[in-house]
């Protein structure tokens, strides 16, 4: 576990639990994720050819699937979140799993590449909970949760290096090296466009506000607020006739 990605974990970790409505924001995210995760885990058990994985698939989805649910008994403590919010969050993670739009995960990827996935978000998830109750973020309820999905993640890490080191075994070491950096590189180029996105908005949101200072705001004392009420309407002079064959 590097120092640097500790520090940015704890750092980061401080600013999205500080902000406001950040821990209902934050546990809502964990758990559309773990519940994409439990749809993809579901996939994978679905496709596979190797039947001693099936079982071990399944009490995997069955975690993803509980943790979805703590988190979301979190959301629900901590403070509900806004329906619109959460409707766009639910899309982006229906489409992020493969449930809409595309394949799931196992199929795009093939067996050896989705354990690799496994092991390396599972690796990333267990660091992140670790460092948050390390530092006790956000409160003791929270904490309690994180340690006690902590405990099922260190299996699916288990579980999945141990698949691994049997491709590795079998010859194929070239294929999980290769495997394992796709994973990684996705992981970083994806942490990118995020990245990208908020700074785009941030951006956005300064065009914007320069936007109005300039061209609307000086001409705001000149506006006027129109009087209330009903207003009557000149009578037309032409005749009944005249004025409906004109609407036709």
């Amino acid at each position: 576990m590097g120092i640097i990605r500790r520090t940015w974990i704890r750092l980061a970790g401080a600013w999205a639990w500080r902000r406001p409505n950040g821990p209902v924001r934050l546990m809502a995210a964990f758990s559309q994720a773990e519940r994409g995760s439990s749809y993809d885990v579901i996939a994978a058990l679905e496709r596979t050819e190797r039947r001693d994985l099936r079982r071990t698939y399944l009490f995997h989805a069955l975690d993803e699937s509980r943790h979805a649910r703590i988190f979301r008994r979190r959301v629900q403590a901590l403070g509900r979140q806004d329906r619109a919010e959460a409707a766009l969050v639910d899309a982006g993670s229906l489409r992020a799993t493969g449930i809409i739009g595309e394949a799931p995960l196992f199929e795009q990827m093939g067996e050896l590449e989705f354990l690799a996935f496994v092991y390396v978000v599972e690796s990333l998830a267990l660091e992140q909970f670790q460092v948050y109750c390390d530092h006790g973020m956000p409160d003791p309820d929270t904490i309690a949760a994180l340690r006690a999905i902590a405990d099922d993640e260190k299996f699916h890490i288990s579980y999945s290096r141990r698949e691994l080191e049997k491709y590795r075994a079998a010859g194929r070491g070239a294929e999980v090296r290769a495997a394992l950096f796709r994973v990684r590189a996705r992981r970083i180029w994806q942490a990118w466009l995020r990245l990208s996105r908020r700074l785009g908005d941030a951006v956005s949101t300064l065009w914007l506000w320069a936007l109005y200072l300039v061209c609307v705001a000086p001409f705001r004392p000149l506006a006027r607020v129109e009087g209330g009420g009903w207003r009557t309407r000149d009578a037309d002079p032409r005749p009944i006739a005249e004025f409906a064959r004109a609407q036709a």
